[in-house]
């Protein structure tokens, strides 16, 4: 090769270089989610979205922009979780779908068994040890201590999985995470959850506006010859039915001439059962499914033996719904979970 040519070589081979850091820098800083169909090798600031957006649902996932194979791997587990086809690729419907799963929520509360975490993201300055605490702050009682270690200087999510130091579900309460000890590392904490959050144990079933009924309503009323088993919350057709506690679907039928549409859940944290009636159409969810805390699992209807839309609903102690347990009336624990709904 003649001198010339090579140094013509050389300088195309240097400019290469110089591009591609900056098309990678101009697709952080222009792509949004959702605009294209994200996979692996892919970078952007949609890439980073992604990473956040799995971290809240309770994925741990690194935040770097990135899309590498510990991304693909929690894609691959959320899309297995929600019963999506699994391949780790995140398509446009797909985007949709993910902001739909965080919108579900809001921003400050927490569910137990709920899919989804508070996260922080922690920064350190150097390779070593630090700390983060979760604290109740009414009463500023430290409820759980999360170790870190750090290979070197990085930042990574953070999340705690709502469970105390004693290995207990935490109680409803207001929580915050914050750097326990920076230690060795140097950690601060850079960006996620730093504000106060609320934990509860369940969420209120019917969202949108509702209302208890009267007399008829009520556990325990009369039936034409039996007794109500649980509480009517009356609300328009087509509301969204929320999970009060996440756990096993062990029920999805219909009847006609009583509950219409039904769906048994057993609760992953009480192991007692909730049971929902007169949805408008069978749940998306199939029997042996998993639920989770707040998420969706139908709609507000009018099917079966009902006067007008709403939902019948109905709590059984352990071993659950006509297999040993009772029932039992559930409304001053709806009207304890419909205060901070």
């Amino acid at each position: 090769m003649s001198r010339p040519r090579a140094v013509l070589v050389l300088i195309a081979a240097a400019l290469t270089l110089i591009a591609l850091p900056t098309a990678e820098a101009a697709a952080k800083k222009k792509v949004k989610f959702g605009s294209r169909t994200l996979r692996a090798g892919m970078v952007g600031k949609d890439v980073r979205f992604l990473q956040r957006s799995l971290n809240s649902l309770a994925i741990t996932t690194p935040v770097n922009g990135r899309f590498r194979p510990p991304t693909r791997k929690s894609v691959k587990k959320l899309e297995k979780r929600q019963k999506w086809p699994v391949n780790g690729i995140v398509t446009r419907k797909d985007a949709k779908k993910i902001k739909r799963l965080l919108t579900q929520r809001r921003s400050d509360v927490f569910f137990l068994f709920g899919g989804y975490y508070p996260v922080v993201n922690v920064t350190a300055a150097r390779r070593g040890e630090a700390t983060i605490e979760v604290v109740d702050v009414a009463t500023a009682t430290v409820v759980a201590e999360i170790p870190l270690s750090f290979d070197a200087p990085k930042q990574l999510p953070v999340a705690w999985n709502e469970l105390t130091s004693s290995g207990g579900w935490a109680p409803d309460a207001t929580y915050q995470m914050r750097i326990g000890d920076p230690g060795t590392a140097g950690a601060t904490i850079a960006g996620g959850q730093t504000e106060p959050f609320l934990v509860r144990g369940r969420a209120f079933p019917v969202p949108g506006k509702h209302d208890f009924g009267g007399a008829g309503s009520r556990f325990g009323a009369p039936r034409g010859g039996r007794l109500h088993q649980g509480q009517d919350v009356a609300a328009a057709c087509g509301e969204p039915l929320l999970a009060a506690e996440g756990g096993t679907v062990t029920t999805k039928a219909f009847q006609a001439g009583g509950a219409g549409h039904y769906l048994v859940i057993r609760g992953a944290i009480s192991a007692t059962d909730y049971v929902y009636m007169h949805m408008p159409g069978p749940s998306p969810l199939v029997e042996g499914q998993v639920a989770y805390t707040g998420s969706q699992i139908g709609a507000v209807g009018n099917t079966g033996s009902s006067s007008g839309c709403h939902l019948h609903f109905e709590h059984w102690t352990y071993p659950g719904w006509f297999a040993g347990g009772a029932p039992f009336d559930p409304l001053p624990e709806l009207t304890y979970w419909d205060s901070y709904s």
